[in-house]
């Protein structure tokens, strides 16, 4: 096929997309808010910052052929769990990926996923708040169920 056959309108990717077009950047301005207020540490998060910032990004990443950025949970507690404090330890993690795709990709093969997904465990674990359920219990039983379903959708 050439580059020509593979050329999808506007229209044609909106109606491939469906209701997709809506829910994957509503869920990536969720993300990126939680993430946010989690890691604030009880100063306030201007969440129209945070979409605004996130679309900028998009836009000018559109001029350079990006991948759509977004936040990462996984990324982001694996940074504070080892100390990062600036923005700074992005661009360092980025070089130690690129790096490692550069010359360690044949041995890497070989790292089970389980073992990759023991060290994002390890360093998310620690941003669970178990101390929260007891008073949600108390307040309203009713709104632990939807996080409980989340827990357990993503743990099986």
């Amino acid at each position: 096929k050439t580059i020509m056959e593979d050329d999808t309108d506007l229209q044609g990717m909106i109606s491939q997309l469906g209701s997709a077009i809506i829910i994957i950047p509503l869920i990536a301005i969720l993300q990126c808010v939680a993430i946010a207020k989690s890691f604030a540490r009880g100063k306030p998060v201007d969440a129209s910052q945070e979409m605004i910032a996130l679309g900028l990004c998009n836009i000018f990443g559109s001029f350079v052929q990006s991948m759509p950025v977004t936040a990462c949970f996984s990324r982001t507690a694996v940074n504070s769990a080892s100390g990062v404090k600036t923005p700074l330890g992005g661009l360092y993690t980025g070089c130690l990926v690129i790096l490692c795709l550069a010359f360690l990709l044949p041995y890497c093969a070989f790292i089970p996923q389980a073992t990759l997904a023991a060290v994002i465990i390890t360093a998310v674990i620690f941003s669970v708040e178990y101390e929260e359920v007891m008073p949600i219990w108390r307040s309203k039983r009713s709104d632990l169920l939807p996080g409980f379903a989340c827990f357990f959708g993503c743990l099986f």
